[in-house]
């Protein structure tokens, strides 16, 4: 008996010191993102799109203060219906996962890996006309996996800075250049 409840500790105590360890570099940022991560999973798992509330994911989860705030009736009402079809491909990827198999954690984490490439200067191929690099800072960058696969990255997830809402959660290769598909363009 004292076997079993010794190796019952070590057993926790070692967990307790793992995830501590997954998060040991991570800003306060990066945990305030990732718990508003959480939350908007949680919020829209295995629900239906008539159960989630626009209004909700507004205010609490999605960062979305520049198209609501469009004085042009027309182009919000567009930006709307055109949310609801890309979030469709946020609420699937949880779904067909599930909440208990995936995870995320910052893009930084992963610099050796293709999916960093983006957020890479040294890396980066392609040149803007101006002459610069074109890249993406990792600031406020999340990339998602299954959590039997951390070292192989799904997708990555952007989150507005100030508000630590989800800005965006597709990335779009095109011409030889990696972009979010975000809706909050000035």
């Amino acid at each position: 008996m004292n076997r079993i409840l010794i190796g019952l500790f070590l057993l926790t105590t070692s967990f307790g010191i793992g995830q501590n360890k997954i998060s040991e570099n991570w800003t306060e940022n990066d945990k305030a993102q990732y718990s508003k991560l959480k939350k908007l999973a949680n919020y829209v798992y295995k629900k239906e799109k008539s159960e989630i509330s626009k209004d909700s994911l507004f205010e609490n989860y999605v960062y979305f203060d520049n198209v609501l705030n469009d004085t042009v009736t027309e182009r919000r009402v567009r930006r709307i219906v055109a949310f609801d079809t890309l979030f469709y491909y946020f609420r699937k990827t949880v779904d067909s996962i599930g909440l208990e198999n995936l995870d995320a954690k910052p893009v930084r984490f992963y610099k050796n890996h293709k999916i960093y490439e983006p957020f890479d200067e040294e890396k980066a191929e392609l040149k803007t006309v101006g002459g610069e690099k074109m890249y993406a800072k990792d600031d406020n960058v999340f990339a998602y996996y299954r959590k039997e696969e951390p070292e192989n990255p799904l997708g990555v997830l952007l989150f507005e800075p100030e508000t630590d809402k989800l800005g965006a959660w597709i990335m779009i290769s095109q011409g030889g250049y990696k972009y979010f598909l975000t809706f909050n363009l000035l």
